[in-house]
């Protein structure tokens, strides 16, 4: 609450805003940040107490990696720290450069742009390529940075059933007949937009199918390989390059920040696709750069990840093993079948409950709840890394064991 000083417009956005926390407390969907006080390994150090972590996006385990490290010490000892500046100014790199080169042809496309972060890529792409007019359908559960991008596009702007790609067909088509009819439908470009590996479910769409279904209805496709790149497919160019699509998609977002253990965005496509965003994507014109420490870890990352491929199929193979072991024990991990495996448990209080029982066995794995999930589908979300090993697996599946549902 406030006192009874404060101007009357700030007390009342302070109670509304004071109201909403309490009832945010009240459904178990308060949230507090963890303080992490060692780097990103499987062992770590949280809010002062020691811990095996199963919660990060660090898929290869190069987040603390020494070449990665001795990279970006190197870039900053060349280039210091701060870029100074927008990357139209003076704030782009020889590094930046390069790393979009071995972007692109990891994506097998002719070129390749970096943002400040998947987010931001996210959004600068449906931002400057979609428009009031034009018409985007997206998975309903695509990652928040997707559906904002969409709606703030300004887009008229349609959500399909999760990877339920005969809804989607038959909702291209019921556009289709009412612009043949001369309705009020738009009349813009059409865009088909989801991510490939899905965050909080870890299973994988379909690029092949959406590009038939972007073909036969005169669409164009973007995906996010955030949880892709890196992982999956040959040299972890991601599901479009497993389906062998890349020539059929417009736009692939992906990240610096999960499998090449950075931070960053990009986005890969045609030439003339970069070169619009670079002179007309407000994203990128109006943000400061990366700094070249960043990018050049990010670059050593992904040349790691080239060179030992048996981090991928480590990580792969540490999921297929510890999701039957758990779907044994009669946990439910939805169509999973990636280094992401939630343990889907119903309300966000025996979310909280399961992280809190494994928290006191040294086992940190954070509870994921509404609005990042629906209702009543509050999760553990366990995730992966090639740096795991067997031990680490057998104490988080003896851990386990003491939440299993009963026979």
């Amino acid at each position: 609450m406030t006192d009874d000083s404060s101007p009357s417009a700030i007390r009342r956005w302070l109670d509304d805003l004071d109201t909403d926390l309490q009832a945010r407390k009240r459904d178990h969907n308060w949230r507090l940040l963890p303080s992490v006080q060692s780097r990103c390994e499987p062992e770590v150090r949280i809010n002062s107490s020691q811990y095996l972590q199963f919660c990060s996006n660090n898929y290869l385990g190069l987040a603390a990696d020494p070449r990665v490290v001795d990279a970006a010490r190197s870039a900053l000892d060349r280039w210091g720290f701060g870029a100074g500046a927008s990357r139209l100014v003076s704030g782009n790199t020889e590094v930046h450069q390069k790393l979009e080169a071995d972007l692109a042809r990891l994506k097998k496309q002719p070129a390749a742009v970096i943002l400040p972060s998947g987010f931001a890529a996210n959004l600068v792409a449906l931002k400057t390529f979609s428009a009031p007019g034009d018409l985007i359908f997206s998975d309903k559960l695509n990652h928040a940075s997707l559906l904002d991008a969409a709606a703030a596009s300004g887009a008229d702007h349609h959500t399909y059933p999760h990877l339920d790609y005969d809804r989607l067909e038959s909702r291209l088509r019921r556009f289709a007949n009412r612009r043949a009819e001369g309705s009020s439908a738009p009349r813009g470009r059409c865009w088909l937009v989801s991510d490939t590996v899905f965050s909080m479910d870890g299973d994988v769409g379909s690029p092949a199918r959406l590009a038939q279904l972007a073909e036969r209805n005169d669409a164009l496709l973007m995906i996010d390989e955030a949880h892709a790149t890196g992982v999956l497919g040959v040299d972890g160019a991601g599901v479009a390059a497993m389906e062998n699509v890349t020539d059929r998609v417009a736009l692939s977002v992906g990240t610096l920040s999960k499998a090449f253990g950075s931070v960053g965005g990009f986005i890969a496509g045609p030439q003339a696709a970069v070169d619009s965003l670079i002179n007309r994507g407000r994203n990128l014109i109006y943000t400061t750069a990366l700094p070249a420490a960043c990018i050049a870890a990010a670059q050593a990352a992904l040349h790691i990840s080239l060179a030992e491929p048996w981090r991928r199929e480590r990580v792969c193979l540490l999921a297929h093993r510890l999701r039957t072991q758990l779907q044994n024990m009669g946990f439910d991990c939805g169509q999973s079948s990636t280094p992401i495996i939630p343990i889907i448990l119903g309300s966000s209080q025996c979310a909280l409950d399961a992280s809190s029982a494994l928290a006191k066995r040294g086992i940190w794995v954070s509870a994921i709840r509404p609005p990042t999930v629906k209702p009543n589908s509050a999760r553990l979300r366990i995730s992966l890394m090639a740096t795991h090993t067997d031990e680490h697996i057998a104490r988080l599946v003896d851990a386990m064991k003491n939440l299993a549902p009963a026979a």
